[in-house]
């Protein structure tokens, strides 16, 4: 199925939430610049539509990635811009490694990193040896305050992060380091 069926499918049926979810991601990735000068999505991504295992939500949503991402990852974790999450699994079930932008005081993205997920992909340029990535973003940058304000009540409510709460949390901190962040869509109320 084409990328336009897909996202034509999660507008019809009412999935605007996974779909603000995903723009705000791929918007927030196309403006973090890693190590190698590249950002997030300048590496191959295939989205993980149809997996029970791996499923889409409000909240985040899996792909195949290049596994070249990871190093990258890593050395902006060695430069400061990213800080690692230990015990990745306790939060991401499965997950082997986990970094976390540390750029805002709020509306980070996380990269969660299911190593033990992998496959090559044909991509466009001859294969392209991938493993899933599940990226994410949080309201907050400390892990105390993630886990008191953000993870338990929602433990408690069956809540999710809230994409409408992440693009404004995310446009005011943008605009305070003179970032535009701009997803493809607008809010109204």
């Amino acid at each position: 199925m084409t990328l336009r069926y897909r996202y034509s499918n999660l507008m019809e049926q009412n999935h605007g939430l996974e779909l603000a979810c995903m723009l705000n991601l791929l918007t927030a990735m196309s403006l973090i610049i890693l190590p190698s000068e590249k950002t997030p999505l300048d590496y191959y991504w295939q989205p993980i539509w149809d997996d029970a295992q791996f499923p889409p939500a409000q909240d985040r949503f899996f792909a195949y990635v290049d596994k070249a991402l990871v190093d990258d990852v890593v050395k902006a974790g060695k430069m400061g811009s990213f800080a690692e999450e230990k015990d990745p699994g306790t939060f991401h079930p499965g997950a082997t490694l986990s970094y976390k932008q540390t750029q805002f005081d709020v509306t980070n993205v996380q990269l969660t990193f299911h190593q033990g997920n992998a496959k090559t992909i044909q991509g466009p340029d001859g294969p392209v040896d991938c493993i899933v990535v599940e990226p994410d973003i949080d309201y907050y940058k400390d892990l105390l305050s993630h886990f008191f304000v953000e993870v338990l009540p929602n433990k408690f409510t069956g809540g999710l992060t809230d994409p409408r709460a992440v693009y404004v949390l995310r446009w005011m901190a943008g605009k305070q380091a003179g970032f535009d962040f701009n997803p493809l869509y607008t809010m109204t109320t």
